[in-house]
């Protein structure tokens, strides 16, 4: 969670360092041997998914949702 300025820059930078070792795994190891690239690259993609949203959250940005009428919710009785 990212609670200060500080902290987002910080996260920024891990972002950004974290993006080229997934991009030096593409190049080094991608041509080579797909499968390992995807085991390899599974744990960096999905903390730098975690990290942006961290980012996104501490900046206010939320995904936009078309609301839902409450004419369109099935009714379960």
């Amino acid at each position: 969670m990212i609670y200060t300025e500080d902290g987002l820059k910080e996260t920024q930078e891990m972002v950004v360092e974290m993006e080229q070792a997934l991009n030096r795994l593409r190049k080094e190891i991608k041509p080579f041997n797909e499968q390992q690239y995807s085991i390899m690259s599974q744990g960096l993609i999905s903390q730098i998914r975690q990290m942006r949203e961290e980012i996104e959250e501490y900046l206010g940005i939320v995904p936009f949702r078309d609301p839902v009428p409450e004419t369109q919710v099935p009714a379960y009785v």
